[in-house]
């Protein structure tokens, strides 16, 4: 079980490092919390869904946004077109064939329901095998890959 010093903890080193970054919006996977909620803290806000309460806290997923952008999101006033953004997990590669599925079909019918002519981003974890070199991604990856 996670406790709740380690959780704050390590929400604590995320948004410094996202703040050196000066990353703005990021989707987070691997959160490990329960239930949804949002926790606003000094210079981000954090939003979050994971598994129940009773259950046992792996994956979840959630999205940090820097707090200066806050009313610009939840306000759309100006008819500016909106942007959908999903955070997603996907289910590694030991995992069940119907686990796949399942998670590839809660993935599509969400993608479905965002209307025509709305913006889309997809910010996920897709759990994938890229072989042992990776030095070809050493030019574009560095500065954003924050990796344990």
């Amino acid at each position: 079980k996670t406790s709740k010093r380690s959780v704050t903890h390590t929400r604590h080193l995320i948004n410094n490092e996202l703040l050196r970054l000066r990353v703005n919006i990021a989707a987070l996977q691997e959160t490990r919390l329960p239930d949804s909620g949002t926790l606003r803290e000094r210079d981000y806000t954090n939003f979050w869904q994971g598994k129940g309460i009773d259950e046992v806290r792996e994956h979840g997923v959630g999205f940090a946004m820097k707090n200066s952008l806050l009313n610009l999101v939840e306000l759309n006033s100006d008819g500016s077109e909106p942007v959908n953004l999903i955070s997603a997990y996907a289910p590694t590669l030991y995992s069940s064939q119907d686990v796949k599925d399942n998670f590839y079909d809660q993935l599509s019918r969400k993608i479905q329901a965002i209307p025509n002519g709305e913006q889309l981003v997809i910010l996920s974890d897709f759990n994938d095998r890229m072989g042992a070199d990776h030095s070809y991604l050493l030019g574009c990856l560095d500065r954003y890959v924050v990796a344990t």
